[in-house]
C-alpha cells in the first residue's frame, strides 16, 4: 500500500505499516495473478487412466494406483465393456470412493449401463467440475451429450473455465474427457476434430494447463500446444523441450488409455507428441509439488512400477509490486506534481487508484503514474 502524510508541510509517499492514513494509493498489476498460499501446501496427487475392462490387467492397474495413494482417480472412459458396470465396480473397490468418471462410448447408452454408472457415482450430468486444494478439474463428455458451440455443455464449460481462471485460489486447471483431440497415427481412430475446434480455443483462452483423454488404447503425451486456427490438426508447439516446462503457453495433452484392455498399435509419431508407447498397461500419476507451484506427471507401468514417461510444468511464483518511498515538499495553495515510482518483479504494467482523499487538500489524477496535490491549506494527513 502506498500512503502519504505531511508533518510540517512535507508529503511523504511510501509503504507505511502500522499507521492509519486517510489516503492510500494501491499499485495493481494489470495482469490477474494467482495469490500464493500463506502457508506451505503439502504435496498431493491424482491418478488417471481409461479403457479398463474387467480382467487381471484391471486388477494390476488398481494395485498400481493404490500404491500411489491419490486423492482422486480420474476415469477417462470405457470401463466394463459390458451391459452393466457391475464387474468394473467390483474390480475398483479399493478406489471406488475416490473415482470420478467421464463417460466413454462403451457406457453412453442404456444397453451399456449408462444409468447405472450415473447413479453409482452420484452424477446428475455427464459434465461437471470440482476443486481440490489449488486445482480446478473440469470433466467433459464427448459421447452422450451434444458439445457444439451454444449447447448446454459448451455454455457450462465456458462459464466454468471463466470462473476458475478468475479464482485467486486456483493455480491449476485440468480438463479430462474420453475421445482424444490430438493423437499419433494408430490402429484405433483419429482425433475428434469437432470437439477440438470447439474446446481447444477455450482451453487457450482460460489458461488450462493439462488435458487428459482416453479411447485410444496406448499412452501418448504432447509438448505444450496452442490451437492453430490456420491448421487445426497441426497445433502450435510452444516449447520443444522433451519433459520439463516452465510457464509454458498452451496445454500438455495426454492420452492414458492403457488401463487394461488390449492395445492400439502406433504407426507413426505425430510431430507434436513428445512421448508414446503401446505395449504397457499402467496409469498416469499427477502430483502437485513445490508449495503448489509445480505439476509432475509420471506414467507408471503395472508390471514393475517403472516410469515410462515423466514431465513437469512449473509456474514461477508471483511477487507483489513494490512502491518506492519518497519525500515531496509542497507549498500552501500551490499545485504540486507527484510522480509515483514503483517496480514489479514480474515486469507487469502498474496502475494506481485513489482510495481516500487527505483531510485537507485534494489529490487529482493526472498522467499515468502521477497524482497532484491541490490544497487551499497544506496537504496533511493524520
Amino acid at each position: 500500500m502506498l500512503s502519504f502524510a505531511i508533518p510540517e508541510h512535507k508529503l511523504q509517499l511510501g509503504l507505511i505499516i502500522c499507521f492509519s492514513f486517510l489516503i492510500s494509493l494501491f499499485l495493481v498489476s494489470s495482469v490477474v495473478n494467482v495469490l500464493q498460499p500463506v502457508f506451505a501446501l503439502a504435496d498431493f496427487n491424482f491418478a488417471a487412466t481409461g479403457d479398463w475392462g474387467c480382467g487381471s490387467n484391471t486388477d494390476n492397474t488398481v494395485t498400481n494406483i493404490v500404491g500411489k495413494s491419490p486423492e482422486f482417480v480420474f476415469g477417462l472412459g470405457d470401463y466394463s465393456y459390458s451391459s452393466t458396470g457391475t464387474c468394473w465396480f467390483d474390480r475398483i473397490g479399493p478406489i471406488d470412493s475416490i473415482t470420478k468418471i467421464s463417460i466413454g462410448n462403451h457406457e453412453d447408452d442404456s444397453s451399456e449401463g449408462f444409468s447405472g454408472y450415473m447413479s453409482h457415482f452420484g452424477l446428475q450430468q455427464t459434465y461437471y467440475s470440482f476443486n481440490h486444494q489449488n486445482v480446478h478439474v473440469l470433466v467433459l463428455d464427448t459421447d452422450r451429450n451434444t458439445f457444439s458451440s451454444g449447447s448446454p455443455q459448451h455454455n457450462f464449460a465456458v462459464n466454468d473455465l471463466q470462473s476458475a481462471s478468475q479464482n485467486p485460489g486456483i493455480h491449476w486447471i485440468i480438463v479430462y474427457f474420453h475421445k482424444p483431440i490430438y493423437t499419433s497415427p494408430n490402429s484405433c481412430c483419429s482425433a475428434v476434430s469437432s470437439f477440438r475446434d470447439t474446446y481447444h480455443p477455450l482451453f487457450d483462452q482460460y489458461g488450462v494447463d493439462l488435458v487428459l483423454q482416453g479411447h485410444v488404447h496406448n499412452y501418448q503425451r504432447t509438448f505444450p500446444l496452442k490451437y492453430n486456427t490456420n491448421s487445426p490438426s497441426n497445433p502450435t508447439i510452444t516449447n520443444t523441450q522433451a519433459n520439463d516446462y516452465t510457464d509454458p503457453v498452451g496445454q500438455v495433452f495426454a492420452i492414458a488409455g492403457a488401463g487394461g484392455v488390449g492395445f492400439h498399435s502406433l504407426s507413426g509419431k505425430a510431430s507434436f507428441v513428445s512421448s508414446q508407447q503401446a505395449s504397457s498397461f499402467g496409469q498416469l500419476d499427477i502430483k502437485i509439488t513445490n508449495d503448489g507451484n509445480k505439476l509432475e506427471g509420471k506414467f507408471y507401468r503395472n508390471s514393475n512400477n517403472a516410469v515410462l514417461d515423466s514431465f513437469s510444468i512449473t509456474k514461477t511464483p508471483v511477487s507483489s509490486p513494490f512502491a518506492n518511498d519518497q519525500n515531496v515538499i509542497v507549498t500552501k495553495n500551490t499545485q504540486k506534481p507527484i510522480t509515483l515510482t514503483a517496480t514489479d518483479p514480474n515486469n507487469d504494467p502498474l496502475t494506481y487508484s485513489i482510495v481516500a482523499q487527505p483531510q485537507h487538500g485534494t489529490l487529482l489524477p493526472s498522467t499515468p503514474g502521477q497524482q497532484r496535490c491541490n490544497s487551499r491549506h497544506n496537504c496533511t494527513g493524520s
